[in-house]
C-alpha cells in the first residue's frame, strides 16, 4: 500500500568535494539473525523476521533556506511516525519510508547542512 504523502522536492543531496565529508549517502540493510552457541561451541542461527529493513542516510551541504523551510514544514507534518513515499536519488526506486531520526540542520553561511535518515516501513 502506497503512502498518501510524498517527500518534497528539496533537490538532490550533495556534499561538496572539498568538504572532506566522504559520501553524500549511505545505505544499510538490517540483519535479522538470532544466534545461539551450544555447549559444544556450535553456532545455531535463524532469522528473527522475514523482512530485513533498509535505511538510507542522505546529506546536503548546500541546501537553500527555501528548501530547508519546505523540509522543516514536511517534517512537522510527518515527524518520525508517519509513512510517506520516497524516491531513491541513486537508483530511482520508489519506497514507502518514515524518518528514522529527528530532523536537524546547521546554518553554514550561505546555506544549510542537513542530514536525513529514512527507514523502510
Amino acid at each position: 500500500m502506497a503512502a498518501a504523502l510524498t517527500f518534497p522536492d528539496v533537490g538532490e543531496p550533495v556534499l561538496s568535494s572539498g568538504s572532506n565529508c566522504g559520501s553524500s549517502y549511505t545505505v544499510a540493510v538490517q540483519d535479522s539473525t538470532i544466534s545461539t552457541t551450544s555447549d559444544a561451541n556450535y553456532k545455531h542461527t535463524r532469522p528473527r523476521t522475514t523482512k530485513m529493513i533498509t535505511t538510507w542516510v542522505y546529506a546536503w551541504n548546500d541546501m537553500s533556506e527555501a528548501n530547508k523551510d519546505k523540509l522543516v514544514a514536511f517534517f512537522k507534518q510527518v515527524g518520525t511516525f508517519q509513512e510517506f513515499n520516497f524516491t531513491d536519488w541513486e537508483t530511482g526506486a520508489k519506497h514507502v519510508v518514515r524518518f528514522a531520526e529527528p530532523l536537524s540542520y546547521q546554518f553554514v553561511f550561505p546555506c544549510y547542512q542537513v542530514t536525513l535518515k529514512f527507514e523502510e516501513v
